[in-house]
C-alpha cells in the first residue's frame, strides 16, 4: 500500500475516532444523519465506513456495498471509486479496473490514481496501455522507483529488453543505485548476453552492498558462464563465507561442477544438498534417479552414489521412496540379502505400503525361498485382502517356484477380487498361459476367448494366442488377424514382431516374414535365441541355407535346445 495513502487513511481514522464513529462497524441500516453526516458529507460517511470495513474489520463484501452507496449518493466521489478498486483488486481485477478508470477520469492529475490504474492494467494484461501510462508516471513522479521498475518490466514483456535497460539506467541517474533495480538490470544484461556489462553491474552491487551473498553468487555464475573458473570459485567461496549453509549457493556450485564434468565435486555438493532441510525429499529422490539413469555414470561413481543413497536413508528412514531407492542401489551391487532386510525393516514400523511387500515377495521367489514367499504373501493379504494385483503377484511367485496347484488357486482368488474387466482379462490370460503350459489347449483357448471378450485389445493375450494358433494350420487366418491387431496397437516390440513374422512364415509369406523378423532382431536387446531360430528357419525356406546355418548356430550359442538345432543343421546338410 502507498505510504502516503496509509498516512491519509490514518488521518481520516483519527478524525473519525474524535467523532466517536470508529469504535465498531456501523450496521448497514444506520443512516449518515444518525451520526451527524448530512448533505454533501453523506458520500464521505459511506466512504469512511467502507475503509473501516475493509481495513479494520476484514469485511471486504460490506466495504463493496458501502463504496457503492457512496457513489450512488455522489457519482463524482473519486475517493470512493479509488477505494472500491483497491478493495476489488485481488478478487475481481476487471471490475476494479472499471472503478479505477472512473477515479482517473474525475481527477486526471492524481498520481495515486494513475499508479493504481497502471497496476490494474497490468493485472488485466492491457500491457500496451500500461506502458503508455508508466511512461507518463516516470515523468510526473520521477522519484518513485516502482514506476521505473514496472516500466522496464513492460518493455521486457514487449520484447524490448534494451529499452528496459535504458529505463533502469535513467532510474539510477536520478535516484542513485538501488539494489532491487540494479539486480533487475543485471538480469536483463544476462538475458541479452551482455556478460561483461552484467559483471560490471554485479561488481558495483558488491561495492555498494558488500554483505549480500546473493551478489557474489550471481557474479560467480557469470564467471562460470564465461568459463573463467578461478574467478567463479573465488566468488562462490565469498558467497559461502557470508552464508555457509546457503542451499542456493551449493545448488549453483553443484550445477557448475556437473557442467565441468567434475564428478567428484558434483557428488560432494550433491551430498550437502541431500543433508539440507530446505529441499523437499521428493526433489532429492528425483535428482538421484536422474543421475543414476546414466548407467555408465552409475557404474563409474558407484561408491559416491552409495554414500548419497545412505545420506537419504539416514535422514528419511520412513520414506518409502527413499527406502526403495536405497534397496535398489544395494541390489544393483549384488547385495540382495541386505536389500531384503531394508524392505523388511521398513515393514516393521510401517505395514501399509503394498510395494514393499511386492518387492519382498518377488525377491524371495527369485531366491527360491517358498516359505518366505508364503509368509510375506500371507502378511500382505491380511492387510490387503481385496487386492487382486497382490493375488496375481503371489500367483506369479508360486508359478516361478513351480507350485502350479497353489498358483492356480491364487489366480482364481485374484479373479474374484478383480474390480475391472481389464484386470479380469489379465487374470484369465494368465490362467490361459498356465493351461497351455500343461498342454491343455482346449481349456487354455477357452480362457483366452473369455479374456478377449472382456478386453478385446489385450495385447499380451492377442500375441500369445496368435503364436499358439500359428502351430495349427486350420487356424492360421485367425492367428494372422490377432497378430495384425497387435501390430496396430503397438510399435517396436521385438516379441510381438516375432509373433507376426512367424505367422507370416507359417502362411508361406516368406519375404514378408523375413522383413518383419529382421526388424525384430534389430530392436531386440536380449539376444533372444528363439528369434534367431525363427530367422534361420525363414532363410532356409528362402533357400539361403548358408545364412540359415549362421543364425541357427547363433541361436545355439544363445541357449537354444541343442537337439533341435542339430535337426535343422542335418536337414540343411541333406538338402
Amino acid at each position: 500500500m502507498n505510504k502516503l495513502r496509509i498516512i491519509y487513511i490514518l488521518t481520516v481514522m483519527l478524525a473519525m475516532a474524535a467523532c466517536g464513529t470508529l469504535s465498531r462497524p456501523v450496521k448497514d441500516s444506520l443512516q449518515p444523519a444518525d451520526v451527524g453526516y448530512k448533505g454533501p458529507l453523506e458520500a464521505t460517511f459511506y466512504y469512511t465506513e467502507g475503509i473501516k470495513s475493509a481495513l479494520l474489520y476484514g469485511d471486504p463484501e460490506r466495504a463493496d456495498r458501502l463504496f457503492a452507496r457512496a457513489i450512488e449518493v455522489d457519482s463524482m466521489h473519486d475517493p470512493s471509486y479509488y477505494e472500491a478498486a483497491n478493495n476489488l483488486l485481488q478478487r475481481d481485477p476487471a471490475k476494479a479496473l472499471e472503478f479505477s478508470l472512473k477515479a482517473n477520469a474525475i481527477d486526471t492529475a492524481n498520481v495515486w490514481y494513475k499508479g493504481q490504474l497502471g497496476q490494474l492494467m497490468i493485472l488485466n494484461k492491457e500491457y500496451s496501455k500500461a506502458l503508455d501510462l508508466y511512461e507518463e508516471l516516470v515523468e510526473i513522479a520521477p522519484h518513485n522507483p516502482d514506476n521505473y521498475r514496472l516500466l522496464a518490466m513492460l518493455y521486457e514483456q514487449n520484447k524490448q529488453p534494451f529499452t528496459a535497460i535504458v529505463v533502469l539506467d535513467s532510474a539510477e541517474n536520478k535516484l542513485g543505485r538501488m539494489e532491487e533495480l540494479s539486480a533487475y538490470k543485471r538480469q536483463l544484461l544476462i538475458n541479452v548476453q551482455l556478460y561483461d556489462k552484467a559483471i560490471a553491474e554485479s561488481q558495483a552491487l558488491i561495492r555498494d552492498f558488500p554483505y549480500r551473498y546473493e551478489n557474489y553468487l550471481v557474479l560467480a555464475e557469470l564467471y562460470a558462464q564465461m568459463k573463467r573458473d578461478s574467478l567463479a570459485m573465488v566468488n562462490y567461496d565469498k558467497a559461502l563465507d557470508l552464508n555457509p549453509n546457503g542451499t542456493d549457493i551449493i545448488a549453483s556450485m553443484n550445477d557448475y561442477y556437473k557442467r565441468k564434468g567434475d564428478n567428484t565435486n558434483f557428488l560432494a555438493t550433491a551430498r550437502l544438498l541431500f543433508q539440507s532441510d530446505d529441499i523437499p525429499v521428493e526433489n532429492k529422490v528425483r535428482f538421484f534417479e536422474d543421475i543414476i539413469s546414466n548407467r555408465n555414470f552409475y557404474r563409474d561413481n558407484y561408491f559416491q552414489l552409495s554414500t548419497l543413497a545412505s545420506t537419504l536413508m539416514i535422514k528419511y528412514p520412513q520414506n518409502y521412496e527413499v527406502v526403495d531407492l536405497y534397496a535398489s542401489n544395494l541390489i544393483a551391487y549384488g547385495e540382495m540379502e541386505q536389500a531384503l532386510e531394508i524392505y523388511k525393516t521398513y515393514l516393521t514400523d510401517t505395514t501399509s505400503n503394498i510395494e514393499a511387500f511386492n518387492n519382498i515377495i518377488d525377491m524371495e521367489a527369485y531366491l527360491q525361498r517358498s516359505d518366505s514367499v508364503e509368509k510375506y504373501s500371507t502378511m500382505a493379504l491380511h492387510l490387503f485382502p481385496d487386492n487382486a494385483e497382490l493375488y496375481l503377484r503371489k500367483g506369479g511367485a508360486l508359478t516361478y517356484l513351480k507350485k502350479e496347484k497353489e498358483a492356480e488357486e491364487t489366480y482364481r482368488e485374484a479373479l474374484k477380487h478383480a474390480d475391472s474387466d481389464s484386470l479380469r482379462s489379465v487374470v484369465l490370460g494368465v490362467l490361459g498361459d498356465m493351461y497351455h503350459q500343461k498342454q491343455a489347449k482346449r481349456q487354455s483357448y477357452a480362457y483366452y476367448e473369455k479374456a478377449l471378450h472382456l478386453w478385446p485389445d489385450n495385447v499380451m493375450i492377442l500375441n500369445n494366442y496368435a503364436y499358439y494358433l500359428s502351430e495349427e494350420e486350420e487356424k492360421l487366418d485367425k492367428a494372422l488377424e490377432m497378430a495384425e491387431r497387435v501390430m496396430e496397437l503397438t510399435s517396436g516390440n521385438p516379441t510381438y514382431l516375432d509373433t507376426y513374422g512367424w505367422v507370416l512364415y507359417k502362411l508361406g509369406r516368406y519375404e514378408e516374414a523375413k522383413k518383419v523378423i529382421q526388424q525384430a532382431i534389430s530392436l531386440d536387446s536380449s539376444a533372444s535365441a528363439e528369434l534367431l531360430v525363427h530367422y534361420g528357419d525363414i532363410l532356409f525356406a528362402l533357400n539361403d541355407g548358408f545364412m540359415a546355418t549362421v543364425y541357427w548356430r547363433k541361436a545355439l550359442e544363445a541357449g537354444y535346445d541343442a537337439e533341435k538345432i542339430a535337426e535343422r543343421l542335418k536337414k540343411q546338410e541333406n538338402k
